[in-house]
């Protein structure tokens, strides 16, 4: 006898993130984009132009799901971007038409919010496109190590409904770097591992019940998916997912340096133990990943998440975006 999985994290937690981002993000406070000098280095209709070019890369990189997807993807992303993309990339063909055509971007260019001030390097950008079906913002932090190295998506993410951003000094001044969060409310790494603490199933004993984000809707979210997964093991076996702090991406300050836009990623590890005697089915997701059509024991799964948090200087943090990608899995 076959025992199916009623859900899978692959597709459950997909739906979550489809459900919240429905609604289009607000970029609150931002006028236009100034004109002039960015930070003395590049002045802003370059900025522009390298934000077009590698939005623009990343889109034909991304429509080509081979060895040739491959090679552009490696030249217009960098670091955990990269890692998503090429997840991504490898799920493609299980990726149904509706969140493909929910991906595509509007034609119009893309907007620099902020640029990193000064002529050291490495340098950053914070950029926004829009997603043409939703009118739903796309935050995305572009970074060059060096004078040799062209920019690159270091990060991006959807933005959650209802979030926004705060203006970023003008471009003409530019951004003060991020470093290590000093003078935040809480520093980004600090924030990212309670942060990935808070999302336990089950809660973690002896962790403060109170999240380290307050109206969460994306936490929220991850916390009811677990929950239904779990109750899809009833009966059948056990559901339990970690979460933990990868890194710190980077990020800017926001204008006068009163908090900042930062962008993390942290690991999800999904783990179902069958304990009965028939197998469980698995997702199409799964199976791409394992060639394995059915489990007799058990099944893991790895998923990065990327999370943008606007921390302030004091205050709680909030988060603004978020995306998931569905990279590993195993399973006996």
């Amino acid at each position: 006898m076959t025992t199916r999985w009623r859900t899978v994290p692959a597709l459950i937690l997909a739906a979550v993130l489809t459900g919240l981002l429905s609604a289009c993000g607000a970029l609150v406070g931002l006028g236009p984009v100034p004109t002039g000098s960015v930070g003395g280095a590049v002045d802003a209709s370059r900025a522009r132009a390298i934000a077009a070019r590698v939005v623009a890369a990343a889109v034909k990189a991304d429509a080509t799901p081979t060895s040739a997807g491959d090679a552009a993807r490696r030249l217009v992303y960098t670091g955990d971007a990269l890692a998503a993309a090429t997840a991504d990339a490898r799920l493609a063909a299980t990726t149904d038409a509706k969140t493909k055509d929910e991906r595509v971007l509007t034609s119009a260019p893309p907007i620099v919010l902020a640029v990193s001030r000064g002529l050291t390097y490495p340098r950053t950008m914070v950029v926004q496109t829009t997603r043409a079906k939703s009118g739903l913002p796309v935050l995305y932090l572009l970074t060059t190590p060096d004078v040799r190295t062209p920019y690159q998506i270091a990060s991006s993410a959807p933005m959650l409904p209802g979030a926004s951003v705060k203006i970023f000094d003008p471009l003409t001044q530019g951004s003060l770097p991020l470093g290590s969060g000093t003078g935040l409310s809480v520093t980004p790494m600090a924030l990212t591992t309670a942060y990935a603490a808070s999302l336990a199933f089950p809660p973690q004993a002896g962790r403060a019940t109170t999240p380290p984000v307050p109206n969460d809707s994306f936490a929220q979210g991850v916390r009811a998916s677990a929950g239904n997964q779990s109750k899809g093991m009833n009966g059948i076996g056990t559901f339990t997912q970690v979460h933990t702090a990868k890194d710190v991406v980077g990020g800017l300050r926001v204008i006068g340096g009163a908090g900042a836009l930062v962008f993390v990623a942290m690991n999800r590890s999904d783990s179902f133990l069958n304990r009965t005697t028939g197998t469980l089915k698995p997702s199409k997701q799964f199976t791409a990943l394992t060639g394995l059509k059915s489990v007799t024991s058990e099944a893991n799964l790895s998923t990065l998440e990327i999370v943008v948090f606007a921390i302030p200087d004091a205050g709680p943090a909030v988060t603004v975006a978020a995306d998931e990608h569905l990279y590993a899995a195993s399973g006996i």
